[in-house]
């Protein structure tokens, strides 16, 4: 049986992210969502997402009771940095890191550095700047991309250039995993 897929844009509402290069996180969180999700659509997989409208505190009251611990959820942000030459892309796991996260990790991370982000790793949430992630408690194989640097011009340009193969990749990606 395949697990279910829930992705989540990870910013929503009046909850806008970061900001940078004329980019607003929200907005570009959920086009990636949509963007994979269209490509899931087109395999026959009907992934469930997030309202728009949610900021994380919503999403996770929504969640609840919809996942089992088989089922992937995936939440998509950018990076931001003071210094505008942080670049590159990360996935972000659960301290508690399962071998099946593990391996999603590694896979979604591919699919940024195969067009050219640089390798940031795979990071438990402990190693994150809030070192706690309400997203990483949920039981499912859980993983946060953090896409690239909206405050890097350049890793901006290179998602801009990319962004359809990306999805089409994470779909992939998803797809894969969701038949393990």
């Amino acid at each position: 049986m395949a697990r279910k897929i829930i992705l989540s844009a990870g910013h929503g509402g009046a909850d806008p992210g970061a900001s940078g290069n004329s980019y607003i996180e929200r907005d570009l969180a959920i086009e990636l969502r949509d963007m994979v999700v269209a490509e899931l659509q087109k395999e026959g997989i009907v992934p469930l997402t997030d309202s728009n409208s949610n900021a994380l505190a919503q999403t996770l009251a929504w969640l609840r009771g919809k996942f089992t611990k088989r089922d992937i959820l995936v939440d998509i942000h950018w990076n931001a940095s003071a210094n505008v030459e942080a670049k590159g892309s990360e996935v972000i796991v659960p301290d508690n890191v399962s071998k099946f996260e593990q391996g999603l990790a590694e896979s979604l991370l591919k699919v940024f550095t195969s067009v050219g982000f640089k390798d940031r790793g795979i990071r438990p949430e402990k190693l994150t700047a809030r070192r706690s992630l309400a997203w990483m408690k949920a039981d499912a194989e859980t993983v946060l991309i953090e896409v690239c640097f909206i405050t890097n011009l350049t890793d901006m340009k290179l998602y801009q250039a990319n962004k359809q193969g990306i999805a089409r990749r994470i779909a992939g990606v998803l797809k894969s995993k969701s038949n393990e």
